[in-house]
């Protein structure tokens, strides 16, 4: 029966991926199709946060533990237990299915309990995990985290750090799974490309220059929440859409999203202050024929908070006070976009100071939560005590809409349709 539901899906997807694009995008050789299968990306997994124990588990397979002191390298594992006669101070323990492992940083290092009951006290700099399936990692306060691939746990002398290698197929379904609640087949080809193009162009761009990982697990970056998360249909697409990328005049683009832009696309000039992103202009959230607002069926196009007045206060205090100077008695829009989104914040005190709308936009979900104020798109009611906030959208308003492409494809507009509305004058290659 598995068999046949993904073929079914395979049928029905068929025809809308083989619509053209272009004579270059038909004629792509197979081996493009598995390009993205074969390359690999180097995740930084809770790069943020500061954590002593990671606990691992093997779902599926059998994982290798090697235990390596100060003095080596990940990379020279291989090449290590390849030599008798290298003098290498490294453990080597299976993991094999169902076992599991504690690792905890102590101040001599990482050491190890094995469910086996066998004990790694020597205190090492770094744990490679490779071999296995599946593996399980949690890490306390975290939702457990289902990984493939190769796992790297290391020691920066104040906390356990986590890097995962996968290749970019795995991290692209992921990505895609999490962040894409719709099923429409049309706007996850969209997505896929989306953020396969993204992924190569932090790739060649640096995105985090001095760690040991090319790209981060959070919207910095691109949300990874392993595989876990991952869908079918989300993975069939990303092999059928194969390796076409966003490209403007010969270049791959940094393409933008978020969730619900509230009937205004903003420009990344006004937004981000970028003037190298031509393919990120303003305009209405409207395609020519079909319809209202593409997202006007999203929950967050129109939203409603109201807030304590001495919790915005308390939030100035500590998002932004920094001694007697930089104390702020209160804030107020300093420039607004033609989308009417506030892109420039005023923070009132001894010293004025100017932000971004984003930053005010980032720190204020930091605060409040995500689901506080969605987007810098909103008016205010100031009352005695409270300040209630009208506003539409969620998030920084540039790029593609997803609500807006789950819109369209409802309103059977292909996905190379919706690339080029949302990324006008970038190129499918």
């Amino acid at each position: 029966m598995k068999s046949f539901c993904r073929i079914a899906i395979v049928i029905a997807v068929f025809f809308g991926l083989t619509l053209p694009l272009s004579a270059q995008a038909r004629s792509k050789p197979s081996s493009d199709t598995t390009k993205s299968a074969t390359d690999t990306i180097r995740v930084g997994l809770e790069a943020t946060e500061i954590f002593s124990t990671i606990r691992v588990q093997s779902f599926s397979g059998n994982w290798r533990l090697t235990f390596m002191p100060g003095n080596q390298s990940p990379k020279t594992v291989g090449s290590i237990l390849a030599s008798a006669t290298t003098p290498v101070a490294t453990v080597s323990e299976l993991l094999v299915e169902g076992e599991d492992a504690s690792l905890m940083l102590v101040p001599k290092g990482i050491i190890a309990r094995l469910s086996t009951e066998k004990d790694l006290e020597q205190g090492y700099k770094t744990v490679v995990i490779e071999g296995g399936e599946l593996l399980s990692i949690e890490i306390p306060g975290h939702p457990p985290t289902i990984l493939q691939g190769r796992i790297e746990i290391g020691n920066n002398g104040n906390s356990l750090t986590l890097v995962n290698t996968v290749n970019m197929h795995q991290f692209i379904v992921s990505c895609v799974s999490k962040m894409l609640l719709s099923n429409e087949p049309e706007v996850i080809k969209a997505m896929v490309i989306v953020v396969r193009t993204r992924l190569q162009y932090l790739k060649e761009h640096a995105a985090h220059p001095d760690t040991d990982y090319e790209v981060c697990d959070t919207d910095h970056c691109l949300p990874f929440a392993g595989c876990g998360y991952n869908r079918e249909l989300v993975d069939i697409l990303t092999t059928m859409t194969g390796n076409l990328s966003l490209m403007h005049k010969g270049k791959l683009i940094m393409p933008r999203f978020h969730h619900t832009c509230g009937g205004r696309i903003s420009s990344a000039k006004d937004v981000y202050g970028s003037d190298n992103e031509p393919y990120h202009p303003a305009h209405d959230d409207i395609f020519e024929g079909k319809g209202s607002e593409n997202c006007f069926h999203s929950p967050g196009f129109h939203w409603t908070i109201e807030l304590q007045k001495f919790d915005i206060l308390d939030f100035l205090s500590v998002a932004y006070a920094a001694g007697a100077d930089r104390i702020y008695a209160s804030w107020e829009p300093e420039k607004i976009d033609a989308n009417g989104r506030i892109f420039q914040v005023l923070l009132r005190g001894r010293k004025p100071k100017s932000v971004s709308g984003i930053d005010f936009l980032q720190k204020l979900q930091s605060h409040f939560g995500p689901n506080s104020i969605k987007s810098m798109k909103f008016n205010m009611d100031v009352l005695k005590r409270t300040i209630v906030f009208r506003g539409m959208g969620n998030g920084d308003g540039v790029g593609m809409c997803l609500s807006g492409a789950d819109g369209l494809a409802k309103k059977s507009v292909k996905y190379d349709e919706i690339l080029r509305f949302y990324y006008p004058g970038s190129e499918l290659k």
